[in-house]
């Protein structure tokens, strides 16, 4: 069974910047893959650590506002992938 069959939110296409702010204090910008109601898809340059706290800050439009989310989450799981890594992140 796939990590996508065992999913129980549907993942949406995100694709935009992400201000990560992570436990030690540095601070970076990050693309989004996809997003559901209980986690994050994310990109980077740089790998994360699997259990890793970290704070996302993004934007958000509903019924036409667009409104700043800032959320914590925790990393899951990370995997390479062309010049960088995948990761996802279930938000807490």
């Amino acid at each position: 069974m796939s990590a996508k069959d065992k999913r129980k939110h549907r993942r949406t296409v995100f694709r935009r910047d992400i201000l990560l702010d992570s436990v030690d204090g540095k601070k970076a910008v990050i693309k989004a893959n996809d997003i559901s109601t209980s986690g994050i898809g994310l990109y980077a340059d740089m790998p994360r650590i699997k259990g890793e706290l970290l704070r996302l800050t993004f934007e958000l439009v509903q019924n036409g506002l667009k409104r700043e989310v800032n959320i914590a989450g925790e990393v899951k799981h990370v995997e390479l992938a062309d010049h960088g890594y995948n990761f996802g992140v279930r938000f807490l």
